[in-house]
Order: structure tokens, then sequence, then C-alpha cells
């Protein structure tokens, strides 16, 4: 009797346990990736969502000498064979290209190529922020262009960032 009791009684506390450590844990890696402000600039593709493990508010601050790994998940509209990644900050309005770590599309999307229409992918690149950036606020714009000949913006999303010391 007791101890069947105990043992029914411990089964209950130690399974309820587990399911508030699993609620916490999800919870935790939920909050990890912050949604960000975002604008689309004309892509083609459907974008799902704008996020970054990096950054503390849906505006990022970009502090000098971070790295800062930026995700856009997308279902392009048409099968995708090759892209290419670019990064401009728009300052006053006119676009500077900044260089990107991975310029083939493709491989910053996990190596994806083809990608088939309505198939989600999320194109993922870290940005240095280098020392020498001046400190403001500027918009990042994001692009996945076509390298079908077309040159299509599959991607095309506006980020706004604030660069701090």
């Amino acid at each position: 009797g007791i101890n069947a009791e105990y043992g029914q009684h411990y089964y209950i506390t130690n399974n309820l346990r587990m399911k508030v450590v699993a609620v916490f844990s999800l919870l935790i890696t939920l909050t990890a990736a912050v949604d960000l402000t975002h604008k689309d600039c004309g892509s083609i593709a459907g974008v799902t969502r704008v996020y970054s493990d990096d950054c503390a508010d849906p505006v990022c601050k970009l502090k000098k000498g971070n790295t800062y790994q930026m995700n856009i998940s997308f279902k392009p509209a048409d099968t995708i064979t090759g892209m290419s990644a670019k990064l401009y900050g728009v300052i006053a309005g006119i676009p500077v290209p900044f260089p990107l770590p991975v310029s083939d599309g493709c491989v910053a999307c996990g190596n994806t190529c083809p990608i088939s229409a309505g198939q989600e992918v999320t194109f993922s690149e870290a940005l240095k922020v280098e020392q020498s950036y001046p400190a403001l606020k500027l918009v990042s714009r994001w692009k996945l262009a076509s390298t079908a000949g077309d040159n299509d913006d599959i991607l095309c999303v506006e980020i706004p960032v604030v660069i701090v010391s």
C-alpha cells in the first residue's frame, strides 16, 4: 500500500517536473530569437520571418567589433537554381554595398539549391560590424538575386539597425 502510493506520487511529481522543465526550455528557446522590424522591398518570394539570435530588440543595436547572425526565412514562388547574396547599407537614401562572408545565396541558405517553389528555407548571414564603421542609424538592405539570367530579386528585405560604439 504505502510503497505503491509513494511510487505513484513520485511518478506524478517527476512527470510534472519534466513537463515544467520542457515548457521553460521551450520558452527560453522561443525568446532567444528576436523578430526584427523589417520592410519588403520587392521580393518575389514570400517572406515568412526575419529574426536574429544576437539582437535584444526588434531594431537591432549592432555593437562595433561584434558579429550578428541575421536570418530571413522565405518561400520562393518559383524553383530556384542559383542566387547571389548582397547587402547594402542605405545611408541618406544611397545604397552602399557591404561585403558578405557568403556571396553564394544557395550556400547562405544551407546549400539547398535547387529550391522548390513553396519550400521554406532560411537565408542566414553573419554580419561583422567593423570598428571603422560610423555610429549611426541606417537601413540594411538584404538581397538574394536570381543567377538564372533574369537577375530578379527573389528576396529583398530592409531591416533598420543602429551601429553603436
